[in-house]
């Protein structure tokens, strides 16, 4: 009984600010992913953890390289030295890259607003 009533010391502060509810939520939710959780959910997360850190790691790489490249310079290039820079093939394939990532951004923000209020 004294082990009860310590316990129940313990649980107060947390029953008179409603924190306890909260815990019994997150077990709640908690208990409800295990249920959720099969062979192929798990697949999927690893899969998408998998292409995002190859994404972050390829695009710390390309920012680490350009970061070298750039810091070798001698000085800025002018704007025909851009123009020049740009009859690499590998800089109009990334400036592909990055203006169609544009283009998809664009057309998302051309959608109107998502109203969550609407029924």
């Amino acid at each position: 009984m004294q082990g009860l009533a310590e316990l129940v010391g313990k649980l107060e502060p947390l029953l008179a600010g409603r924190r306890l509810n909260r815990i019994v939520d997150l077990l709640s939710v908690t208990a409800d992913l295990v249920d959720m959780s099969d062979a192929y959910m798990i697949e999927k997360l690893a899969k998408a953890y998998e292409e995002t850190t190859g994404a972050l790691w390829t695009a710390g790489n390309a920012v680490r390289m350009a970061n070298a490249q750039v810091s070798q310079m001698q000085e800025t290039p002018s704007l025909f030295g851009l123009v020049r820079m740009a009859r690499d093939e590998d800089v109009r394939r990334g400036l592909t890259f990055m203006l169609s990532v544009a283009g998809v951004l664009g057309k998302q923000m051309a959608q109107p607003p998502l109203d969550g209020t609407a029924d």
